[in-house]
């Protein structure tokens, strides 16, 4: 009989699965971070908190405290009563509040709710709430959503999400200047938001004509996302500003996460939903589609670090005020008897937390183990998929010329249309990331024509040569190259001196742009040429980074 080894993970899967039962699956559901502006004449920070109050009391299991009525620290820990915890900082002035939830229908599903309320040195209001899945048992799938007094909260007064008023209706844009005010609100370095923007058809400025409800949308992700709506003419203004890869129009729907630059943007990172598709979303339509989007919108809400800098855990509050509370006994003379039972009150309670917290952390490693095994297989069956669809329409293509033996398109004597000229006929051979776009738009080249021959030498020679480099393959390379006056070559000190010019985001990873084709050495932009390029020997593509100018580096 064969021995048969095993290495130390095999032998420890069984126990390690012992010890995850009856451990807690953690998943964050939603976040809301608000400003509520200050109104003369009004507190707002009481009213918040006395609204939240009314929700709590509702949930708690038994009436609250008085002192929970006079907005200050409180806990419930009568038998009956689910986990209900408040408190109150003087300096700043701020109210955090943490509410334990049972699910009416999943046995062993908490919903953990926490809330902030402070106020800023211009009397504004800082509102933030987060919502969480704690789960012992069944991991049931369920909707996100958001807790039910961020509504009224948003109605009782003027209030903005990352600057933005927030209003009971989407926003419709119509015109340039609302258009760069969307771009800019995209580009913005501090968004931590999704903006999920509707297009509607060729003329239109009726919100109904969107392609899934946008009113919808809007009520359910108010103070979570940013949602607007584009007419026809506002997605000829987008595409100008952004380009068409990065655009959104005739009534598509596109979700732009944070982070988004259009020279720098990959199209995948910002998903795009047509109208066909979204008609016949998971064959159920458009409220299929809805509800992905919004679930998609609140999952983005409590992804990044910065989530907790945005809105502290409670368990860090309450850690912050008995710190405080020591140091205004101490400060007020206090006794060393005093001082003794405020630590061992602060003592009992952080082992208390730091065990829930390790819980915690534990069940946020397992729901992200989760997540990432399913994320990595969708990604690699897509791949997959991408791959051999990719094989078949090569194949189709070399069938096709042998047939015909038609390859050369027609060639523009203008710019205005060049992204759809290359989605026509490079797919499959060249790519152009969004950068490359951004050039061409900016370009004042003296001969349009010339930068499509110069993409057509990659299709049609440089490309067959990498993915079969026969001699035949390098001769006819070298010839087109010649006929046009160009020469390829390594892009040398750029990629190691100007890093951040000499690469692109592309298939979720920074490339360099490590070739490049010369044209003419003049450095005015009118009449100098360069295409800046990286072979992807995974997709067997050539992806172009830039062109047609003359990217700067330490040498020049």
């Amino acid at each position: 009989m064969a021995y048969q080894s095993k290495d130390l993970r095999d032998q420890l899967t069984p126990i390690a699965a012992k010890l995850r039962e009856g451990r807690s699956v953690i998943r964050p559901v939603s976040q809301a971070t608000l400003r509520l502006k200050a109104i003369p004449g009004r507190d707002r920070y009481a009213e918040t908190v006395d609204n939240i109050l009314r929700w709590m009391n509702k949930r708690a299991g038994r009436t609250l405290p008085d002192t929970a009525w006079q907005r200050q620290s409180f806990e419930l820990s009568e038998i009956g009563a689910q986990r209900t915890a408040a408190v109150a900082v003087k300096e700043p002035r701020y109210w955090a509040a943490r509410l334990d939830d049972a699910d009416k229908t999943v046995p062993m599903r908490t919903w953990v709710t926490e809330i902030g309320v402070g106020v800023d040195e211009s009397g504004d209001v800082l509102f933030g709430t987060r919502l969480i899945c704690a789960t012992r048992g069944s991991d049931e799938p369920f909707d996100r959503t958001v807790p039910g007094f961020v509504k009224g909260i948003i109605a009782s007064g003027s209030v903005e999400l990352e600057g933005i008023a927030i209003s009971d209706k989407p926003s419709l844009i119509s015109s340039q200047a609302e258009v760069d005010g969307l771009v800019s609100l995209l580009e913005s370095p501090g968004r931590s938001c999704d903006v999920i923007v509707f297009s509607l058809p060729k003329g239109s400025s009726n919100v109904e004509d969107a392609a899934a409800s946008v009113a919808d949308v809007h009520v359910k992700l108010n103070g979570v996302a940013h949602v607007f709506v584009l007419s026809g003419e506002a997605s000829y203004f987008l595409t100008e500003s952004v380009g068409r890869e990065l655009s959104v129009f005739h009534q598509g729907v596109r979700t732009y996460r944070p982070g988004f630059m259009a020279w720098i943007a990959e199209p995948s990172d910002h998903p795009l939903a047509l109208p066909t598709r979204i008609a016949g979303w998971n064959e159920e339509g458009a409220r299929a589609f809805e509800k992905w989007l919004v679930n998609s919108a609140l999952a983005s809400s409590v992804r990044g670090r910065l989530r907790e800098e945005r809105l502290p855990a409670f368990n860090t509050v309450r850690q912050l005020a008995a710190q405080a509370e020591r140091a205004e006994v101490r400060a007020a003379g206090g006794d060393d008897v005093d001082l003794l039972n405020l630590y061992e009150q602060d003592n009992d309670q952080l082992r208390t937390e730091l065990k829930e917290q390790r819980e915690q952390y534990d069940g946020l490693l397992t729901a992200a183990e989760a997540e990432r095994d399913t994320a990595i297989q969708a990604a690699n069956s897509a791949k997959a998929q991408a791959l051999e669809r990719l094989h078949r329409i090569r194949t189709l293509e070399q069938r096709f010329i042998a047939t015909t033996g038609v390859r050369e398109p027609a060639l523009p004597d203008s710019l205005d249309l060049f992204e759809d000229w290359c989605r026509d006929n490079l797919s499959g051979s060249v790519e152009l990331v969004g950068r490359a776009f951004q050039g061409v738009r900016k370009s004042d080249y003296h001969d349009p024509q010339f930068i499509y021959r110069s993409l057509l030498l990659l299709r049609d020679y440089y490309v067959p040569m990498r993915r079969e480099s026969l001699p035949d393959n390098r001769k006819a390379y070298a010839d087109a190259l010649n006929s046009l006056e160009l020469e390829e070559s390594s892009t040398g000190d750029g990629v190691k001196y100007s890093a951040d010019l000499y690469s692109v985001q592309y298939g979720g990873a920074r490339r360099s742009l490590d070739r490049h084709l010369k044209g003419s050495n003049s450095r005015d932009r009118r009449y100098g040429f360069r295409l800046y390029f990286f072979w992807s020997d995974e997709e067997q593509v050539a992806v172009v980074g830039w062109l047609p100018s003359h990217l700067d580096n330490r040498a020049s």
